[in-house]
């Protein structure tokens, strides 16, 4: 079984494997950074390389072939617990009743594994709670079990649950090993085309994945322009277009909306770009104008207005507010700050 590279992050992994070497891997790890950097997968492959059988050196594990790594990449080990959102409830969140259900897994004597793993993801998906139920778990936890936490938004979780972790925090991946990547998983594509998606995904592989998935590029293209267009159209139009993004089911509609607020976020980076007058490159540069536009009418207040918007519709997202809601809130407030320039 061969594995797929782990992109970028080596000083964060050397840390990790260095101090699973010495056997002082702290009980409790809080991997941050933005979602699709690669905080799961460094996550898994962690709790590979701590289980691995193989007589590799410790640098060179997980071997990707052992018992351990096999079951732990197919998720079916039992000594490594993933607790995230149920997608089935409609509430995308982690309930405190699955906090308890692990906490209680976590007390039994471990199958077969060296070390058991018990990896949240995402941590802001606990509401108070649930985040509180799993507290003196998380500062002594039974020997032999550790705690994987990930979070793409540090921010929104309890103090008291970061005062009890190891923070190891993972940036962005250089974007020609993104490209570099994209290219064998994509045979099919043209060069420019995973040149265009390394770069938009500002660092994050599973962000540039998505780009490539589907269309995703002609689609993030039709997704902005209908963005510019309904932010210029009288407010009764707003309500209309977030009702057709939000219809359905909300497995039907989320990945679109996600996308838009990766689009909106784009384009606030670039607008900030030109009114600090930096001459970084353009994510949207194919509508220079239109970001210089909204530089004009935004910088800097009205950037950093319209980014706490759009950060905090994510975050209603997350505990499932009205997807339609959330939108509204974050398109109206945008399209006051435009106005109001």
């Amino acid at each position: 079984m061969t594995l797929a590279p782990v992109l970028g992050h080596e000083t964060a992994r050397a840390r990790l494997w260095g101090a699973l070497e010495r056997g002082s891997l702290h009980h409790a790890l809080l991997l941050e950074g933005p979602r699709g950097v690669g905080k799961r997968l460094v996550a898994l492959r962690l709790a590979m390389a701590a289980n691995c059988t193989s007589e590799l050196p410790w640098s060179q594990r997980p071997c990707g072939s052992c018992g351990p790594c096999r079951q732990i990449a197919a998720g079916t080990h039992p000594d490594v617990i993933v607790m995230e959102p149920d997608t089935t409830r409609a509430a995308r969140t982690i309930p405190v009743e699955a906090v308890r259900e692990v906490i209680r897994q976590s007390q039994y004597h471990r199958y077969a594994a060296a070390h058991r793993f018990v990896i949240v993801d995402p941590a802001e998906a606990m509401q108070e709670p649930a985040a509180n139920a799993l507290l003196k778990t998380l500062e002594e936890p039974p020997a032999g079990t550790g705690f994987l936490v990930i979070s793409h938004n540090a921010k929104a979780l309890l103090p008291t649950i970061l005062s009890r972790c190891q923070r190891i925090r993972m940036g962005a991946v250089p974007v020609t090993d993104i490209e570099g990547w994209l290219g064998p998983l994509f045979p099919e594509s043209e060069p420019a085309e995973c040149a265009v998606a390394a770069r938009l995904s500002l660092g994050c592989p599973g962000r540039a994945h998505g780009w490539m998935t589907d269309d995703g590029l002609g689609a993030r293209r039709d997704l902005r322009q209908g963005l510019l267009q309904v932010l210029r159209a009288p407010l009764g139009d707003i309500y209309s277009y977030t009702g057709k993004l939000t219809s359905g089911g909300r497995q039907s509609w989320i990945v679109g909306v996600q996308r838009l607020l990766e689009i909106l976020e784009d384009l606030l980076r670039d607008a900030a770009i030109v009114g600090a007058g930096s001459d970084l490159p353009l994510l949207n540069g194919d509508d220079e104008d239109q970001v210089r536009r909204w530089a004009e009418r935004l910088w800097p207040e009205g950037l950093a207005r319209c980014a706490e918007a759009v950060q905090e519709c994510r975050d209603d997202l997350e505990v499932y507010v009205s997807g339609k809601t959330a939108l509204d809130a974050l398109l109206c407030t945008v399209r006051r700050e435009l106005a109001g320039g």
